[in-house]
């Protein structure tokens, strides 16, 4: 939970709305983020009550991303092949997605370019650390559920205030400042992300480590990784075409001093090695994102 001694905002407080959320997602993510791994079994469990999300977990397991040899039509057999934590990982992307109905003609595709975004920075964040030579202590399953709602308070913006939202979208060039948030929304990133994590009552890991995105220090009070790490997802995803608000590279920009960070943080030789090992997933990344939508 979000830690006792700090006493984020409400929702109500900010006079937002939240979309109505699967079940399914929120069980997602508690059962991910446990200490211990998820069990086969707690994974089944949660499933059997949400037929939809078994066959939508069923239609991307046997998708050309995963290329299980036959037909996988058994939500448990699922489950063992792919293992508990990446079935999870489907369930809370698809349970994103599923949000598509609370959004117009108007913020549909904007909706859509963000869950496309989230998703690839889910998977990058996940990536990174599996790749890494030495991963640290911040855990593969969990920088992918971080990843996935690293850009949910946009998300929940787009819901309340399409028109501000709609407007920073067009142009590429999101605030970069708190007090630039506020000015385009009316509030920081950071505050909405701290009443969502109230909202959704997220365990104290992932929302320290969500703070992490806004301010160093806020995070697990160890090494600043997962701060600098999602950044750097987030800026991958966009740079291999899943891109929400942010710029695309520009072939002489140099890489940031965040890529620099995750480097010396996972051990990468050189922030260059680092972006070379995130372009290395492109192929992959497209057939994982292709297969939810």
């Amino acid at each position: 939970m979000v830690p006792t001694s700090f006493n984020p905002p409400k929702l109500s407080d900010l006079e937002l709305e939240c979309p109505p959320l699967p079940q399914t997602l929120l069980a997602a993510i508690q059962l991910m983020e446990q200490p211990e791994p998820p069990e086969p079994e707690a994974v089944e469990a949660m499933l059997h009550v949400d037929p939809a999300a078994v066959a939508r977990v069923l239609r991307v397991v046997n998708s050309a991303y995963y290329g299980v040899r036959g037909q996988i039509g058994d939500v448990h057999h699922a489950i063992v092949i792919l293992g508990p934590a990446n079935v999870l990982g489907l369930i809370m992307g698809m349970g994103m997605l599923s949000l598509k109905s609370a959004f117009d003609a108007r913020t549909a595709f904007p909706f859509l370019t963000l869950v496309r975004h989230s998703v690839a920075t889910a998977y990058l964040a996940r990536w990174i650390i599996q790749q890494a030579p030495k991963p640290g202590e911040w855990r593969a399953a969990s920088a992918y559920t971080a990843g996935l709602l690293h850009d949910f308070a946009k998300l929940l913006l787009l819901y309340n205030k399409p028109e501000q939202v709609l407007a920073v979208f067009s142009t590429k060039n999101p605030p970069g400042t708190p007090e630039a948030e506020v000015a385009a929304f009316g509030y920081t990133l950071q505050t909405i992300t701290q009443a969502l994590a109230l909202y959704l009552k997220l365990p104290e890991p992932l929302f320290r480590a969500l703070m992490d995105l806004y301010e160093e220090g806020m995070g697990d009070g160890k090494a600043s990784t997962p701060g600098v790490l999602l950044r750097v997802a987030s800026q991958g995803a966009t740079w291999l075409g899943y891109d929400f608000d942010e710029p695309q590279r520009k072939p002489d920009d140099s890489l940031s001093s965040d890529w620099e960070a995750t480097a010396l943080l996972l051990g990468y030789e050189t922030s260059e090695a680092l972006w070379q090992t995130v372009e290395q997933a492109q192929a992959h990344l497209q057939c994982y994102v292709d297969a939810y939508f």
